[in-house]
C-alpha cells in the first residue's frame, strides 16, 4: 500500500539520509523506491554512494548482511536494488 506521494516518499528520504547518514536501510529505501517508480539509473547510483557515504562514516556491513539485504529486496520485488 502506498501511504505517501513518490516526491514526498523521495523528500523523507533524503531528509533521514542527511540526518543519520550512517544507517543503510535507509539507503537501500531509498534505492528501492527509485526502482519501484522506474528509476532504474538511480537504484545503482543510490547504492554507491551509500557505500561511500558508509565507508566515510567508518560503518562497515558485514558481507553476509548485504546479501541478506539483497535477498530480502529480491523478494520485495526490487531485483535491481538486490542486483546493486
Amino acid at each position: 500500500a502506498r501511504l505517501e506521494t513518490y516526491q514526498n516518499a523521495k523528500k523523507v528520504l533524503n531528509k533521514a539520509r542527511e540526518t543519520i547518514p550512517t544507517e543503510p536501510q535507509i539507503w537501500i529505501t531509498a534505492a528501492k523506491l527509485e526502482e519501484a517508480n522506474g528509476m532504474m539509473e538511480l537504484v545503482d547510483r543510490i547504492i554507491e554512494r551509500a557505500v561511500r557515504s558508509l565507508a566515510l562514516h567508518q560503518v562497515t556491513m558485514e558481507r553476509e548482511q548485504w546479501l541478506s539485504e539483497a535477498e530480502h529486496a529480491e523478494k520485495g520485488n526490487a531485483p535491481r536494488t538486490a542486483q546493486a
